[in-house]
């Protein structure tokens, strides 16, 4: 066994709480974060540096329902989305951002707008804080590693081995927070929502009628 190899360990353990704790107070950016190699699409084009996530909600009243779905599923593929859920009277989709509005245009033009919403939510900062705690505990399953390449006693491997499996969890769980921060930001949430226009019944034909008869008294085009 190498000397000193049980006080090391505990040294590093410490190092893994400290860093997941208070990596998001680091000055130094986090090089994958800079470098671009996440796919941004929904940053600002003012300031590059702000991740912005987009959702929005369309209410449309139609004539043919079952005709509107069809077409909202076209324009899905037209601009490059994916479904994420469907029903008989709305259709959940992403769209990558740079799309959204074409995408809502499109859709507005299906049917009569009752309701339209758009909003905006900056993660930048959480995104960030992700991203330096990922590296942080990077480095400390680096230095386990290292630790496991040069232990020989079994007890040591061991201790080793169990906490490098409890950093590879904290690892996979940041890398998913990461992707779909990612993925948030590139592809907004849209839903459309509608439903048929509503026809008279035989008595509302005939208000109908009445109606159009004291316009005509009243109203000359």
């Amino acid at each position: 066994m190498i000397k000193g190899m049980r006080i090391i360990i505990p040294l590093v353990v410490f190092s893994l709480a400290f860093s997941s704790c208070a990596g998001g107070a680091q000055a130094s950016p986090a090089p994958s974060y800079d470098s671009g190699e996440a796919i941004l699409n929904g940053r600002s084009s003012e300031n590059d540096d702000r991740m912005v996530t987009y959702s929005a909600s369309l209410e449309i009243t139609v004539k043919d329902p079952d005709k509107t779905r069809e077409m909202i599923l076209e324009y899905v593929k037209i601009y490059n989305g994916f479904i994420v859920r469907e029903s008989d009277n709305f259709i959940t989709s992403r769209i990558p951002s740079k799309n959204m509005d074409n995408f809502l245009n499109s859709s507005k033009t299906l049917g009569k707008i009752e309701n339209e919403t758009k909003t905006g939510t900056d993660i930048t900062d959480q995104y960030r804080d992700n991203i330096l705690r990922l590296e942080s505990l990077k480095n400390v399953r680096e230095r386990y590693l290292a630790l496991l390449d040069r232990a020989d006693s079994v007890n040591d491997i061991l201790s080793i081995e169990k906490e490098l499996e409890r950093v590879n969890v904290e690892i996979e769980r940041l890398e998913g927070k990461v992707n779909q921060a990612e993925l948030s930001v590139s592809y907004s949430s849209i839903t459309v929502r509608f439903r048929e226009k509503a026809k008279p019944g035989p008595v509302g034909w005939i208000f109908y009628g009445l109606y159009r008869g004291l316009k005509w008294l009243f109203v000359w085009n």
